[in-house]
């Protein structure tokens, strides 16, 4: 399991965008590239890239409010799930656009194997607690990895999304 600050995706967002006007240029590519790698230093390439599933949790703050994206890599596949306690606040098909664009850049990956879910969660009734919502769910995601492993293997979710 990895824990990625909300920085890493706020790059991540500026140079996607830049590679989507300036037409997929070389540059900011290679700029994608060093990002992905700040978070592999850290890991073990087995964890990244073998047998095991690789959790990334990142927690994304934009537009004064947190919501949480969690990334599930394994081998050739990949779900994309965002959690968010304000519905319409942040947009999930903007968020999934940066990682899918990074996926599909870096590790290489189908783009037609990667799922994409907008998990539905306790919705905040102020417009302040976004944050303990963000660590009530980064919690409980973790807790429950092992269980989504075997979910996602043994339900067959694997065999779905590649076909």
């Amino acid at each position: 399991m990895f824990y990625v600050n909300t920085f890493w995706f706020t790059k991540a967002n500026e140079l996607v965008a830049r590679y989507d006007k300036t037409n997929h240029a070389e540059e900011p590519m290679i700029k994608i590239t060093r990002l992905w790698k700040s978070i592999c230093l850290e890991f073990h390439d087995e964890d990244m890239q073998g047998n095991l599933p690789a959790w990334i949790f990142m927690p994304i703050h934009c537009k004064k409010h947190w919501s949480l994206a969690i990334i599930w890599l394994h081998n050739d596949v990949a779900m994309l799930a965002h959690l968010d306690s304000s519905r319409g606040t942040h947009d999930p098909k903007a968020i999934f656009h940066v990682f899918k664009t990074v996926l599909c850049l870096i590790v290489p990956i189908d783009p037609a194997l990667i799922m994409t879910a907008i998990m539905n969660v306790e919705q905040q009734q102020d417009g302040h607690s976004c944050g303990k919502h963000v660590l009530q769910m980064l919690v409980g995601a973790a807790k429950e990895s092992d269980e989504l492993d075997r979910c996602f293997r043994e339900e067959g979710l694997i065999r779905y999304i590649a076909t």
